[in-house]
């Protein structure tokens, strides 16, 4: 079974760093905008390496080095980056990567007897690329398929029913079973097999962005370069921490009551209206630990209650407007 490549010894010999600039200038425009949204040079590092990545196919020492002059760093502090981030490739992928995931949830559901069973299958060990350079397969932690597991994924493409027509179309025209949803070594090698029929891949690698590509002219990082955001005002408080607000009234007395966020250290304004919410009266003050408040309502009178939260400058937004009849 063959091992894991060393990053060192697979960077390309042809390809210099003048290189890499040349064939990442279209992407200018996105690493202009990218600039433009924050502070400082730097903190593009981590979308300027996804960019390399999206280009090539995988992060190059050249391509750190690219990264690293684009965003104003150190080729160490741009390396760090890619050392420590799993999702940055720095081998060549195989054309097609197997992603199966090893968190605990998925590790419950037989991950290591299923990432065991591929590296048999292929002749590799996770982290490892086939000789021929058709399958790279990776631990990854979680995909988001907990429900499912143990999550895999092939390329971009979530992995788990029966596929009933593997022997027509590509990896993204399968017809599958969803009556049992989570992948067994059958179901992978049923993949595996199919993917080595496919044809030959073109001389580019996979490309695909789940999220989107980067949006142009946006109104970036209130401190960026030619930024039209604005810094939020220092009275700015958004949603109310007041949850689940609740109104009874009984001989005459009314209990609003209310769930403050575990977080919220403020006073609270319980509010009262009796011209159906048009305008609003203050009856009680509480503070963060109190999460009631008692107020007199004649019989056969009808009464609106809302909490509004102060914490110093800032005053929250209502809470929900609770209605109650005596």
């Amino acid at each position: 079974m063959s091992a894991c490549a060393n990053p060192a010894l697979v960077q390309p010999a042809d390809l210099t760093v003048e290189a890499v600039r040349a064939r990442m200038a279209r992407y200018a425009p996105a690493i202009s905008e990218l600039q433009r949204r924050y502070p400082t040079r730097r903190a593009v590092l981590l979308q300027v390496l996804h960019l390399a990545q999206q280009e090539l196919g995988w992060v190059p020492r050249v391509a750190i080095e690219w990264a690293a002059e684009v965003s104003a760093c150190s080729p160490v502090h741009a390396f760090s980056v890619v050392e420590f981030y799993t999702m940055y490739r720095q081998v060549p992928k195989g054309r097609f990567l197997i992603q199966i995931c090893q968190t605990m949830c998925c590790h419950l559901q037989g991950a290591e007897d299923l990432i065991a069973h591929v590296e048999k299958k292929l002749g590799i060990h996770a982290g490892g690329t086939t000789a021929d350079h058709l399958f790279s397969l990776v631990r990854v932690e979680c995909l988001a398929l907990c429900g499912s597991g143990p999550g895999v994924m092939i390329d971009d493409q979530a992995i788990g029913p029966v596929p009933h027509a593997l022997g027509t179309g590509t990896l993204r025209e399968g017809h599958f079973d969803v009556a049992d949803f989570h992948p067994t070594p059958a179901v992978l090698d049923a993949w595996i097999d199919f993917l080595k029929t496919q044809p030959a891949a073109q001389d580019r690698h996979h490309e695909h962005d789940a999220i989107g590509d980067i949006v142009l002219d946006t109104k970036g990082h209130p401190q960026g370069v030619g930024a039209t955001a604005q810094l939020l005002p220092a009275d700015y408080f958004p949603a109310c921490p007041a949850l689940k607000v609740a109104a009874k009234a009984a001989d005459g007395t009314v209990t609003v009551t209310w769930a403050n966020d575990p977080s919220y250290t403020a006073k609270a304004v319980v509010e009262r209206s009796d011209d159906g919410g048009a305008s609003w009266r203050q009856i009680a003050e509480v503070g963060p630990k109190e999460q009631k408040a008692t107020d007199k309502l004649e019989a056969g009178a009808a009464a609106k209650y809302r909490v509004v939260v102060h914490e110093k400058a800032r005053i929250a937004n209502p809470s929900a407007v609770v209605e109650v009849k005596s």
